[in-house]
């Protein structure tokens, strides 16, 4: 290869491949140079003056088009699309990401190691450049949830070792490892035996328990952002990964003005279907962040050569001379309109469609047999209880986000269960129309449930049903009728897996994921109207809420506060204990 590429600088042999005419974004020096790209061998040999004569068994034309290098996104989790991996890649690679580091914790959550070791087979032999990161918080809240799967440091150990995996997945667990609890202590020490990369989270810290948690080695992360959250991490020596729910033009201006330049980054982290087919993938971070006022060319460093330092690919993240040959062509750098994509100097997609194809592989039939659950009846969504009226606990919803407050109620008792309807115990006594709340665990051997009230969305008629519930994506349903609620949830069941939505016995959407209940193998544009499909039916439902995929999937999500509910129980996430779901009743 070293040849190769040196004899065709030297004019000894021709390119492969020569890109002609172009403007090429030099990401180390913040320059935009006229000029011609020499591929040799996929990977970048020279770029700017080629000299004269200069001859290669391919030439295309760039039209005057900026060349930058391809996106790579730093931290993200492939299951968000609902797609497979192929899928996936087929939808992101024309809008120019050539690589990605996925942390597969939804699945490992679902399947333990088994979940992760698919992936990384699953992912091996795509257009798209995927790193794993062997997920380290599973479950996400021990004891107060129950997953398909519980990992230790040996698990960690082992895949670890698994070929593709680069590094540990974000920590979750950060008052663990500031309070040297024994698992967490354990897992970071086998990753660090490797010296593998590890992630962080750390929504909350500051301090001296951010420094404990940068101590330990994980000195990257991906939550909330403001300036002075930056600012601190930065001092601290992490790597900042910018999503965008944290964009502000506060926050960009900041960014331009920081000495740290090579440590911050933009990703995704989810990105929901709908949002991929009607926004786009890391191209959107781009765009956005520039029309917040972040300047061009930091927007392009974060997502080129600063992701690909981070993740230790160093032949990778800029159009220069022994870098792979992953560019992309643009007509406005402000836009980041992504007409053609190069992947180790092959054309791969133009104009938003592949031109190669994309190997596809069945899922193992493990994969698609997740499901250890037996059809439901309307009685076991019933809440049960003495007197004639409960004072119950319920978990309101703010209609935006998957932040939830606490509030009591008193509810009627007829025939010994808890009625919806009832009055809000507090201030006036006005009256409340709540909403169920069941989670059912869907592993082996495991019969565990969970019913609750949510309130906050009166209006509601119907149930939604879904096995895509964070983290541990038990079958999670909500609903205003029994009899809907379990309608709802044994389609889902006979699904393998999925969401649905049923009013008055009709069913209003339904979305079969039979892999893991978390993939399917619809394409981006089928998979993104079936969705939009679901938005209208929770439309014609009246579910109050923004985002109603971040709805359904997050209010049994243990670790998000303030109160939510598992297959354990009422989880006060804050004070991190149980709490009755019905507190008393009175005759």
């Amino acid at each position: 290869m070293v040849r190769n590429l040196t004899d065709a600088v030297m004019g000894r042999r021709p390119y492969d491949r020569i890109i002609k005419n172009v403007r090429i974004v030099n990401v180390f020096t913040e320059e935009i140079i006229p000029g011609n790209i020499g591929i040799a061998d996929g990977m970048i040999a020279c770029a700017g003056d080629l000299g004269e004569g200069a001859e290669a068994l391919e030439t295309v034309d760039g039209k005057g088009r900026f060349a930058v290098p391809g996106f790579i996104d730093s931290h993200m989790h492939l299951e968000s699309s609902m797609m497979t991996p192929a899928h996936f890649a087929e939808a992101v690679v024309p809008m120019g990401t050539v690589a990605v580091a996925a942390d597969p914790h939804e699945i490992a959550n679902v399947m333990g190691k088994r979940g992760v070791e698919i992936l990384c087979e699953m992912t091996r032999d795509l257009p798209l450049h995927v790193s794993i990161m062997a997920p380290s918080t599973v479950p996400s809240a021990p004891g107060f949830e129950t997953a398909g799967a519980s990992l230790g440091a040996e698990d960690v150990r082992e895949m670890l070792s698994y070929d593709g995996v680069l590094g540990l997945g974000e920590v979750m667990d950060f008052n663990g490892v500031v309070d040297s609890d024994e698992k967490m202590t354990a897992i970071i020490d086998e990753a660090q035996k490797t010296g593998c990369l590890m992630d962080g989270h750390v929504p909350l810290l500051k301090g001296r328990s951010l420094q404990a948690f940068v101590s330990a080695g994980l000195d990257c992360d991906h939550t909330y952002m403001d300036a002075d959250s930056v600012a601190e991490k930065l001092r601290c020596g992490m790597w900042v990964q910018i999503q965008e729910r944290y964009f502000t033009p506060e926050l960009m201006a900041y960014l331009n003005d920081s000495p740290a330049q090579g440590r911050i980054l933009l990703a995704t982290d989810d990105v929901p279907i709908s949002r991929l087919a009607e926004h786009g993938h890391v191209d959107h971070l781009v765009r956005k962040a520039i029309s917040m006022g972040l300047k061009p060319m930091n927007a392009y460093r974060y997502v080129t050569i600063n992701a690909a330092d981070r993740l230790r690919m160093y032949r990778s993240g800029a159009v220069a001379p022994g870098k792979w040959a992953d560019i992309l062509l643009l007509d406005s750098l402000e836009q980041a309109d992504v007409s053609a994509v190069f992947c180790k100097g092959v054309l791969t997609a133009e104009n938003g469609k592949m031109t190669v194809p994309v190997p596809e592989k069945p899922f193992p039939a493990d994969a698609c047999a997740t499901m250890s659950i037996e059809p439901l009846a309307p009685e076991d969504f019933r809440l049960k209880a003495d007197g004639s009226r409960a004072l119950v606990q319920v978990i309101v919803q703010d209609g935006k986000t998957a932040k939830t407050s606490p509030r009591k109620a008193w509810c009627a008792v007829a025939g010994g269960c808890v009625e919806r309807e009832g009055v809000w115990a507090d201030g006036d006594k006005v009256p409340c129309s709540l909403v169920k709340m069941a989670v059912f665990n869907r592993y082996p051997d495991n019969d565990r449930r969970s019913i609750g009230f949510l309130g906050n969305l009166d209006q509601f008629r119907g149930a939604i049903a879904t096995t895509y519930a964070h983290d541990c994506h038990n079958l999670t349903v909500y609903g205003s009728s029994d009899e809907d609620m379990a309608a709802a949830a044994n389609l889902v069941i006979r699904s393998g897996g999925g969401v649905a939505a049923v009013k008055d016995g009709r069913v209003l959407a339904h979305i079969a994921l039979p892999i893991a209940g978390l993939l399917c193998e619809d394409r981006m544009e089928v998979l993104a109207k079936k969705f939009e499909n679901l938005t209208r039916a929770a439309e014609e439902m009246k579910l109050n809420h923004e985002e109603v995929l971040s709805f359904i999937t997050l209010m049994a999500l243990a670790v998000s506060p303030e109160i939510k509910l598992t297959d354990l129980g009422l989880v006060d996430v804050v004070h991190k204990c149980f709490v009755p779901c019905v507190e008393k009743t009175e005759e």
